[in-house]
């Protein structure tokens, strides 16, 4: 494995600050917030940057507890916009990200500080996450490895931002999140950070929940995802083929399309498919091999 990550005894954490990127979330957000005050290890920072939401759509942003900062964004900029912005108002070295719709269990960040006090020259750290669809069934994702790379990063969405926590200086060395595009923004700045700091080591025990039932309307504009694909791809196009040679970011835009494919069904599905073979064997299985 890369230096690293090679284990080092007895090593002590910095400051951790806790970014919650909120939008419209009323909803869910008092549970969330709940899962950070009930922490074992209590956060240092808790900041929460509401994107625009306006006033009828934040109430539960109104009388919080002294230690939660919010920042109010004048226009909407996208969740990743929002994480920057907190990003950048924390004064703490280890930022861990949690989306207003989701919860921790109450060990994640002593987990997150015992991972990180082992490997301090790791970038970051990342969690094994429990999916909850609409109807509330949660299902653990445990197939990761011990650390993750780029190159499987690139491939496969190991890592949520809601179980993901990177040091400060590793933020800032790529640049920190984009803040011109409103999806697939959790990709593009986990393979920038792995590759130029290296692989983050795997919090293996499922202590990270994930709404993915609130996401559904998101998730029902295939095109628009798809389109938003080939943007990212686009721009990181360089970081792709550096992996894997050259047309393999028209792969990966590929595997996008087959992924559509598998969730759209019906005519639209069957159209992804067509244009996903077009554009040649899909990324994922050259990593399978």
């Amino acid at each position: 494995f890369p230096n690293c990550c090679h284990p080092v005894e007895n090593a002590r954490l910095m400051r951790i600050a806790v970014v919650i990127p909120f939008y419209r979330a009323d909803r869910w957000f008092a549970e969330t917030l709940a899962s950070v005050m009930a922490q074992r290890r209590r956060p240092d920072e808790i900041i929460v940057v509401d994107d625009a939401s306006g006033a009828s759509n934040c109430r539960t942003l109104t009388a919080l507890p002294p230690a939660v900062r919010v920042i109010h964004l004048e226009r909407n900029g996208g969740v990743g916009a929002a994480r920057q912005t907190g990003c950048e108002a924390a004064t703490a070295e280890a930022i861990a990200f949690l989306d207003a719709d989701d919860w921790w269990e109450p060990g994640y960040l002593g987990m997150t500080e015992d991972v990180l006090n082992r490997f301090p020259n790791a970038p970051a750290a990342y969690a094994t996450v429990v999916k909850h669809d609409a109807d509330g069934r949660g299902t653990a994702f445990t197939n990761k490895p011990e650390f993750l790379e780029a190159r499987e990063a690139i491939v496969r969405s190991h890592a949520y931002p809601s179980g993901f926590v990177a040091r400060r200086q590793a933020i800032d060395r790529v640049g920190g999140w984009s803040r011109d595009r409103q999806m697939i923004e959790d990709w593009d700045f986990f393979v920038r950070l792995l590759d130029q700091c290296g692989a983050a080591p795997l919090m293996p025990e499922p202590l990270v929940h994930y709404r993915a039932g609130n996401h559904e309307s998101v998730n029902a504009q295939h095109w628009a995802i798809v389109q938003r694909w080939r943007h990212t791809l686009a721009v990181d196009r360089q970081l792709v083929e550096k992996y894997f040679g050259a047309g393999s970011a028209r792969r990966r835009l590929a595997q996008a399309l087959s992924d559509r494919h598998h969730r759209a069904g019906g005519i639209r599905g069957l159209c992804y498919g067509v244009a996903g073979r077009a554009l040649g064997s899909p990324l994922h299985r050259t990593l399978a091999s």
